[in-house]
């Protein structure tokens, strides 16, 4: 029992200050703004793309909130997007915007 209170705390002792408090959501959008939009706008700017994939947009908090199961298992779970992790979603990143997606009402 005090070996499990040890480790909780000191587990949160060590825990980043980003992790540590809730995400806002000009934060979840400033990672989509990063990682999504190049391929997932109204008007891409990815090369490889004339319209979003799935026209599914992700420029704004809205749009987050409207595909926020999807952008979940997607960026979260299985970490299948960014694709190929191309713009080098960072573990933080992931772990920030799935808080912020658990966190919707």
């Amino acid at each position: 029992m005090i070996l499990r209170a040890v480790a909780l705390l000191t587990g949160i002792a060590i825990a980043p200050p980003a992790l540590a408090a809730g995400v806002s959501d000009m934060e979840a959008l400033k990672i989509s703004q990063k990682h999504c939009v190049m391929c997932h706008a109204v008007k891409p700017t990815h090369e490889s793309f004339s319209e979003a994939p799935k026209k599914i947009s992700l420029e704004t908090v809205e749009d987050l909130k409207k595909y926020a199961t999807a952008i979940y298992a997607q960026t979260v779970q299985t970490r299948a997007m960014p694709l190929g992790n191309a713009s080098a979603m960072s573990d933080d990143e992931r772990t920030a915007l799935g808080r912020w997606l658990k966190e919707l009402p």
